[in-house]
């Protein structure tokens, strides 16, 4: 995968979509080729982002600017986003991680551009970036498991993705890993993985597991970077929370091998690129060994392959 910003004129403009990933903290937006060439790119916060119109506005804002920088009209459009989804009405629903209760985006977009659009989760998107992009075509089945702002899957076997009915299928950060803590998730339960250890969870998870331990200042509250830093840096305290980190993990993963049998598993997100034996090594020592454990790696796509997979859609479409 390689990305530039030069202008391409003249070039076939059947050969180019453009592909939006819309996350619970940023939106990024590119136009890309065929093989996953990403020419042209521009990403935004979505913190000023506060009702529907806004990130309508936002997403069709972005790809007219990188039209007119490529000099590309896109055949197509595809969308990964945070979910859920209704596929039915084209639009995100009820998002744990993001402040507007449902976005509508296909048809607004459809209706704009006048040409095909397709959405999907940003971790079947991802899935498919990795099969497409990421040299995971070999696998029988394949799961990309994303630790970021929340915790999601995409599941394809044999390169076809698994969608469930409403397109919302294997929602791993909602899957029970604890009933200790019973931590409450943005979506309204509690124990879900997504509570503990993700980059929203993982500041929860760190004060309430600390309250009992007088090392610690309760009133401090640090973010998912400086907790993992400090463990790397190797403050006892902080190793020690990574420690039980690390269970809960073991407890996700175990769930989501028992339940796809996936010979590879690729680990994406910041909370996993960042903090690799932390995070992606550590959780590995508690896996159950129900199953056999699958081949584990980190994404080689520098955090692209949502938009990429969403590429993949927005071909498909054509």
């Amino acid at each position: 995968m390689t990305e530039k910003n030069t202008s391409t004129n003249n070039m076939d403009d059947l050969s180019y979509v453009a592909a939006v990933d819309l996350g619970a903290t940023n939106l990024r937006a590119g136009i890309v080729d065929e093989e996953g060439k990403i020419l042209a790119f521009s990403q935004n916060e979505v913190k000023d982002l506060t009702n529907c119109m806004d990130i309508q506005l936002r997403i069709s804002t972005m790809i007219k600017e990188l039209t007119a920088e490529t000099g590309i009209s896109p055949k197509a459009i595809g969308i990964s986003t945070a979910g859920p989804v209704d596929l039915k009405t084209g639009s995100v629903t009820g998002s744990p991680n993001m402040k507007c209760e449902t976005i509508f985006l296909v048809k607004p977009l459809q209706e704009m551009f006048k040409i095909p659009v397709r959405m999907m989760t940003d971790c079947k998107a991802g899935a498919l970036g990795e099969y497409h992009f990421g040299g995971a075509k070999d696998a029988a089945a394949l799961v990309y498991l994303t630790f970021s702002t929340g915790i999601g899957a995409g599941v394809l076997e044999r390169g076809r993705l698994f969608c469930g009915a409403n397109g919302n299928a294997s929602e791993a950060g909602h899957l029970l890993v604890d009933t200790t803590w019973d931590l409450p998730c943005g979506c309204g339960g509690t124990g879900h993985w997504e509570a503990y250890a993700s980059g929203k969870g993982i500041p929860n998870f760190f004060r309430a597991w600390s309250l009992d331990r007088i090392e610690y200042d309760p009133k401090s509250m640090l973010n998912a970077g400086q907790i993992l830093y400090a463990a790397e840096q190797g403050s006892p305290l902080f190793i020690s929370f990574s420690d039980e980190l690390a269970k809960i993990n073991g407890r996700g993963l175990s769930s989501i091998i028992a339940a796809y049998n996936p010979d590879l598993i690729i680990m994406d997100g910041p909370i996993v690129r960042n903090y690799p034996s932390l995070i992606a090594r550590k959780m590995t020592e508690h896996i159950d060994r129900y199953l056999p454990a699958p081949e584990i790696r980190i994404s080689a796509l520098e955090g692209k392959a949502p938009l990429l997979g969403a590429s993949a859609a927005a071909f498909n479409a054509l």
